[in-house]
């Protein structure tokens, strides 16, 4: 049909909507492809399209109709933003930087309008022709009417109903040869086939009339009424915003206590997990394939003559194992979503987080096409909320009570009565799966995290059963330590010891600025050739990112002068600029004590307590990985903005003359005789510089971290110098380190005379000056005060607290160094990773200083474009500036919150007081709703959704992960580590995990609720792996906001979303852990002790110290060796013997004052020494809490013998859980050298089972390329003469080089080096393959059957 001309008139009934479908990704879309067939003679040129597989930017112009070949994920982020984040208009800058800007034309504008007002004002996306066609061609496609069409509109489908009915004819043929549905859904259905198979009956069938959702953004506008604000039925209520969309689901938290139901039939479960019999599941899918008129009907339509009844389907490709070249290629998973009509809105909710996997239909989406980057796993998920008390349990064939088996009484699955329901009425999630890779879940509830979490539990599964891979519920980040350099500093300084040229900045800032070798401007502009544009002055500016300039590393900045020096030049120094060292450092001028998101950036006028300073970033981060930390842990927080925890005030002197007079005896005193034991090296001393020449502390080559050391007390100090210290009041030690950092050489001895306070009524003030300068101090919050401090009490009742024991608690503030500022992260992961252990010798182009540190390094990525945030600050308007930002930015999606008209929102505009302390974005985003007059509703962040009249404790929203919003600051991540590894261009930067620091949440007991004691965890505990398995088994958790209750989440926090035994993940963890040499740290959140409340405050605070670590530092072995450790022995309490040993190594005063101190600048004053030893609060209370994590461990230890766990057990964890359960195993307590060996890299390396999990990995692989390997010569040879599409599909898709390339692949598996090559990683746990009715040998077909079957 492309070359029949059109008539006369097409064109001009086309023009009003060509510009729009130029726009779209027009090739995924086979049925729009055609219709522009007709629509243009001839061949049309297609703008550049971009994909989100996960990978890398695409820009080509193929014919229409043409077929596009999946590529990697690692440019998937920089493209998020546009696809998968369709509706936020964005700034022309970012557009620029992901270089977008030509690509997409009106594209993004478009999307972001699809039913919300952006920041330019777009309109209503119901007023959008093109839209509105696209939907009813959709329909129209399905047999149903279109919906309200305009005349223009009319024709157009009129035009088109020719092929409408051509497409509609060709489905019937389809469906009647058995060939109707895509490869994924056949895959699924071959699966239900097969085993589901003489199950009661006839194996119920996938819907084959499906709405299916391809493309970003349509199921967000087909979530409300056409025209309409709102939606409402007994499941979900959804509110179109003024920022976005709210989308409130009937029940306001999740819980997962009897929800997780497994079919007894595939692979071993859980105890945890309820067992159901095939034909429940069989039935159960019955019903859920049937939804009621209601739940089926398409909001969008719900406010027609016809309302569409149809299942809205997506294809997710969500990504399992992450790129290690040179060692494993990405690897994705494939899910289905299928959901009555009404539930579309979860579908914007996953595709929001995952992307939207693109056509299923489509040859090129096919998974099983492309072996090599595909897991073999296939899911469905089937949401079916009406099953939630509305189905018998006898209906469903569970047994009568009097035959039903121990197992079925105790988790209640049988009847009695003929009308018990099942489950009692209350939401489940029930599934199907075997060891052949194919998983069905159908969900009888509809709030959003289920279907998140599903995803989630389907990669876990997929991770198991390809091996080599985990599935982690985790957060992390890249933390790279940054530093206050004053107002001047010279480059040439760095990674250099102390000297009398510049101010030395200690022996931690040298270290971390070294680089295997000096690196020099010449060897800079060699690596980064044309990537960069070389300015006649002698330095280069980064073409991608034109604020980014690469200097010489004798660059010397100075904030006086506002200028860069370096060889004979000199130029201006700006704001808003990053300049990068040869080395990789980077320095800024910003403002020091704003409070903006962008640090200081945006503004040009400084405030009163604002000081333009430099700051210094090192090249190199430390990668915190965050894995099995339980819900309230701080698994978000080790990643968020440590700047929204500090307060900034000028700084005060009490009586100037007499504090100065002080100061001046500090600076020089003799520290020559301080040292009581002389086998200790004296702190000036360890910066290499000789005792004798230091006359005062204002010496450029003292540190503010040695001045820190010095006035610490220490063990190691004499009685008359810690006499000394503890003489030195609080706010003389703050001047002291004031002094210090602005203290200029020219000053000489005559420094007081720069200092000095204004006169107020005739008397000196207190606020201290230096010249005509402001001074600053900045303080963390660390705690609130409580009336069981020690001291300064609260009076008792003096502040109400709520059920989790927070509320308006006055904050305990802790003075900063001066010299510190925040470190500059990465957000690598929030909830959802997918990691990767790689022998050492299989990975390039690591930091010099990791080399030979471990066998093998673990590589974690984000599998989230999305993250399903809990803000619970936020409502303390103005304090949760991130959450506030987002939440008044266009195509929000959010959650729990209230949605407001304007009456209600003029209420909280007009109580001036309160809403003057909302942060300026959601000032004016309240303000912006109040002056339109729609959307009719608008959400303030300070507001969640009332649920029985109270506000729920559940408040969420999808936060953009920072991949997708901030792609300069990765690209400033790994252009430094570029620069200090000498990496070439084109070559990957990889940062593996350098630290793994786990989370737990504390609380003190609440009778009342039930909930017991378990507050016996200091700030930060190491475990060696015995203990610390016994803590990851139980996973044991306090009250948290998001949850229903306290106790154990189950094996690595992963329990209620495993749906196979967690004895498989516990193999894979300790495997990982061991082989990589990782010490496991964990840290506290909620309380320090039953009284000592922190929230989250050390969650924030560990990543700023451990980035500042070095890696001997960060090792378990040095800490303790240097009694910054303390192991907790047991424990005599009440005449009663507590097993405290249990909870390992806690950190000492020692650490404290050691590495806090690099941190803060008194860190003494933070850490009381009940907090170090929360038994000394109240030792009843510790002891019940000892107590009951002793209980836990042995009623889950008990839980692996009763369900057959602890025999799929690798043998240290056979014998650990042996221990928990009984306390001994073959006569050997933990404490046993027999039992700890077993845990042992070296042991485990030796050992038979692991080799056998490397031979089954291999035996595995074979198979997998194999069975690829076929479908894809199948889809090849079956080309014939008048096959024209598939030639065409073979040559776009490059299949026949997909073919060479998984042959090269099957004999690399098939080669005798190979078990060689792949030690140290994490092969396959072989017992999941040796589990009865596994299945795997039941081969199913990989896709459609052939013709004639």
């Amino acid at each position: 049909s492309a070359s029949q001309p059109l008539s006369p008139s097409a064109p001009q009934l086309l023009a009003p909507f060509v510009p729009s479908m130029l726009s779209l990704k027009l090739r995924n879309l086979s049925l729009m492809a055609a219709l522009l067939s007709v629509a243009w003679a001839g061949r049309l040129e297609q703008p550049a399209v971009l994909r989100i597989r996960g990978g890398a930017e695409v820009a080509s112009q193929p014919d229409f109709g043409r077929a596009a070949a999946p590529v990697k994920r690692q440019g998937a982020f920089k493209i998020a933003r546009q696809l998968s984040q369709a509706f936020d208009n964005l700034q022309p800058s970012v557009k620029a930087q992901a270089n977008l800007a030509d690509k997409f034309g009106d594209f993004s504008k478009k999307l972001a309008a699809i039913g919300y007002k952006g920041e330019t004002d777009l309109g209503d996306a119901s007023e959008d022709p093109f839209l509105t066609a696209y939907i009813n061609l959709k329909l129209a496609a399905c047999g149903e009417p279109a919906v309200k069409v305009s005349d223009k509109e009319q024709g157009f489908l009129r035009l088109v109903e020719p092929i409408l009915k051509t497409y509609q004819e060709q489905q019937l043929v389809m469906i009647d040869s058995g060939m109707s549905l895509a490869p994924p859904d056949q895959r699924i259905q071959n699966f239900l086939d097969s085993y589901l198979g003489g199950v009661d009956g006839e194996v119920p069938k996938l819907p084959v009339k499906q709405l299916k959702i391809d493309r970003h953004g349509l199921s967000r506008l087909l979530s409300l009424p056409k025209g309409e604000d709102s939606f409402k039925n007994q499941w979900m209520s959804s509110y179109r915003l003024s920022q976005g969309i709210a989308h409130n689901p009937g029940s306001d938290k999740r819980t997962t206590k009897g929800v997780f139901h497994v079919v007894d039939d595939g692979l071993p479960v859980s105890v945890d997990k309820k067992l159901v019999p095939r034909v429940t599941f069989k039935r159960m899918l019955e019903r859920a394939l049937n939804p009621p008129d209601e739940l089926h009907t398409l909001p969008y339509t719900s406010n027609q003559e016809h309302k569409t009844k149809i299942w809205a389907t997506l294809m997710l490709r969500p990504l399992a194992c992450p790129e290690v070249e040179g060692f494993t290629g990405e690897k994705t998973n494939e899910v289905r979503f299928f959901v009555p009509g009404s539930s579309v809105c979860n579908l914007d909710f996953v595709e929001s987080i995952f992307g939207n996997g693109d056509n299923p239909d489509l040859i090129e989406n096919d998974a099983a096409l492309d072996p090599e980057h595909w897991t073999g796993v296939t899911g469905a998920v089937i949401l079916a909320p009406h099953l939630t008390g509305n189905v018998k349990a006898k209906d469903v064939g569970l047994p009568h009570k009097s035959e039903a088996t121990e197992r079925q009484i105790k988790e209640g699955m049988f009847w009695e009565k003929e009308d018990d329901l099942y489950n009692a009425g209350g939401a489940f999630k029930i599934c199907a799966r075997d060891a052949r890779g194919v998983v069905v879940t159908i969900i009888a509830d509809n709030y959003f995290g289920y279907c998140k979490k599903e995803v989630k539990t389907q990669l876990g599964l997929a991770a198991n059963l390809h091996g080599m891979q985990e599935e982690e519920h985790a957060g992390g980040c890249v933390a790279f330590p940054s530093y206050d350099l004053g107002g001047e500093f010279d480059a040439s300084t760095l990674g250099k010891k102390a000297s009398k040229v510049a101010k030395y900045l200690g022996g931690t800032h040298q270290y971390l600025t070294e680089t295997e070798s000096p690196r020099t401007y010449k060897q800079v502009v060699e690596l980064l050739g044309d990537s960069v544009e070389h300015k006649k002055e002698g330095y280069a500016v980064d073409k991608q990112y034109p604020d980014i300039f690469y200097l010489p590393e004798d660059a010397k900045f100075s904030i006086p002068d506002q200028t860069v020096k370096f060889k004979d030049q000199t130029i201006r120094l700006k704001p808003r600029i990053t300049y990068m060292l040869p080395s990789g450092y980077k320095v800024e001028m910003i403002k020091k004590g704003s409070t903006n998101l962008a640090d200081g950036k945006t503004n040009t006028q400084s405030g009163q307590y604002e000081r333009w300073r430099l700051k210094g970033t090192v090249a190199e981060g430390a990668n915190l990985h965050k894995p099995a930390t339980v819900s309230g842990g701080g698994k978000s927080e080790i990643s968020k903005r440590l700047q929204d925890m500090i307060k900034f005030a000028p700084v005060f002197c009490n009586d100037q003359q007499e504090d100065f007079k002080v100061l001046q005896e500090i600076f020089t005193k003799d520290y020559s005789n301080i040292m009581a034991d002389k086998t200790v090296k004296h702190p000036i001393e360890e910066a290499g510089v000789k005792l004798s020449e230091i006359k005062t502390l204002l010496d450029p080559r003292i540190s503010s971290g040695i001045i820190i050391k010095l006035l610490s007390p220490y063990d190691y100090y004499t009685p008359e110098h810690n006499a000394f210290i503890e003489g030195i009041r609080a706010h003389q030690r703050e001047l002291l380190a004031v002094v210090k950092q602005n203290y200029k050489p020219e000053f000489g001895d005559n420094w007081q005379s720069h200092f000095k306070t204004d006169a107020i009524n005739g008397e000196l003030g207190h606020e201290l000056k230096m010249d005509e300068d402001q001074l600053l101090s900045s303080f963390v919050r660390l705690g609130f005060r409580s009336e069981h401090d020690k001291k300064m009490p609260l009076q008792p009742g003096s502040v109400e607290t709520d059920e989790l024991g927070g509320g308006n608690l006055p904050w305990k503030m802790f003075t900063l160094r001066q010299d510190f500022l925040p470190c500059d992260k990465l957000q690598t992961e929030d909830d959802i990773s997918a990691s990767v252990v790689v022998p050492s010798h299989r990975v390039k182009g690591l930091n010099y200083r990791l080399k030979g540190t471990r066998d093998a390094h673990k590589f974690v990525q984000n599998v989230e474009f999305r993250l399903f945030q809990r803000p619970d600050e936020a409502i303390h308007r103005g304090f949760d500036k991130i959450t506030e930002n987002d939440m008044s930015r266009p195509g929000c999606f959010i959650c729990n919150f209230e949605p407001m008209n304007r009456e209600q929102m003029q209420e909280i505009v007009d109580d001036t007081v309160h809403f003057e302390k909302f942060t300026t974005p959601m000032q004016d985003r309240l303000l912006h709703f109040l002056e339109t007059a729609s959307p009719e509703f608008c959400v303030s962040s300070a507001h969640p959704r009332l649920v029985d009249g109270k506000p729920t404790k559940n408040p969420r929203y999808l936060q953009d992960s920072m991949e997708v919003t901030d792609p300069r600051a990765f690209f400033l991540g790994q252009q430094g580590a570029r620069l200090a590894r000498m990496i070439p261009m084109g070559e990957s930067v990889y940062h593996p995990v350098n630290a793994v620091l786990c989370g737990r949440r504390n609380n003190p007991p609440n009778p009342d609720a039930g909930i017991p004691a378990l507050a016996v965890h200091n700030p930060l505990h190491f475990f060696e792996l015995p203990e610390l398995f016994m803590e990851f088994t139980s996973s044991m958790t306090g009250k948290s906001p998001s949850t229903t209750g306290a106790g154990s989440e189950g094996a690595l926090t992963k329990g209620p979303f495993n749906m196979l035994n967690q004895i498989h993940d516990l193999n894979n963890a300790l495997v990982s852990i061991a082989l990589g040499d990782y010490d496991v740290f964990i840290s506290s959140a909620g309380v320090i002790g039953p009284y000592k409340q922190v929230d989250h405050d050390f969650s924030l605070l560990i990543p700023e110290v451990w980035s500042r670590m070095t890696p001997e530092e960060r090792s378990s072995e040095y800490l303790i060796k240097n009694g910054y450790l303390e192991k907790v022995e047991d424990m005599e309490i009440d005449g009663e013997t507590v097993p405290a040993s249990t909870i390992g190594y806690r950190i000492t005063e020692d650490f404290v004052k050691h590495f806090m101190g690099r941190v803060l600048s008194n860190p003494a004053a933070a850490f009381e020494e009940d907090m170090l030893r929360p038994e000394q609060q109240d030792p009843k209370v510790f002891a019940e809490g000892i107590k009951t994590i002793t209980i836990t461990n042995e009623r889950v230890g008990k839980m692996y013998l009763a369900d057959g766990g602890v025999d799929m057990a690798i043998p240290p964890l056979k014998a650990l859980l042996h221990i928990m359960a009984t306390g001994e195993y073959e006569g050997k307590t933990i404490k046993d050298p027999a039992i700890r060996n077993l845990f042992k890299k070296e042991t485990i390396l030796k050992s038979d089972w692991y080799k056998e999990r490397l031979t089954t990995f291999q035996k595995l692989e074979i198979d997998r390329i194999k069975r690829g390997i076929e479908y894809l010569e199948r889809v090849v040879g079956a080309s014939s003469e008048d096959a024209w599409k598939r030639k065409q599909l073979v040559e776009d898709l490059k299949l026949e080089e997909r073919i060479t390339s998984a042959k090269n692949r099957l004999k690399e598996v098939q080669s005798p080096d190979f078990i060689k090559s792949i030690e140290g990683s994490l092969g396959v746990d072989p017992a999941i393959y040796k589990a009865k009715n596994n299945n795997y040998d039941k081969k199913l077909p990989v896709g459609r059957p052939k013709a004639g079957q």
